[in-house]
């Protein structure tokens, strides 16, 4: 019976063991997904502005 209980602890540790890694690296990866989130609106703002300064230039040169 001893020989059981010590396998069965053996494999609730391993489960155990199991479960702290990947609650470490689901934040990891959510620290991750923000900041690449935060990347892309930066960029969508860029774009945005990009595409502004390219209407009002086109505007520019239709008039002249």
């Amino acid at each position: 019976m001893d020989k059981y209980f010590s396998a069965l602890d053996a494999k609730v540790d391993r489960v155990i063991a199991q479960c702290d890694w990947l609650r470490s690296e689901n934040h990891q990866l959510r620290q991750m997904l923000a900041i690449r989130t935060e990347e892309l609106r930066v960029m969508g703002e860029k774009m945005d502005e990009a595409r502004q300064r390219l209407e009002r230039l086109l505007q520019v040169s239709d008039v002249v």
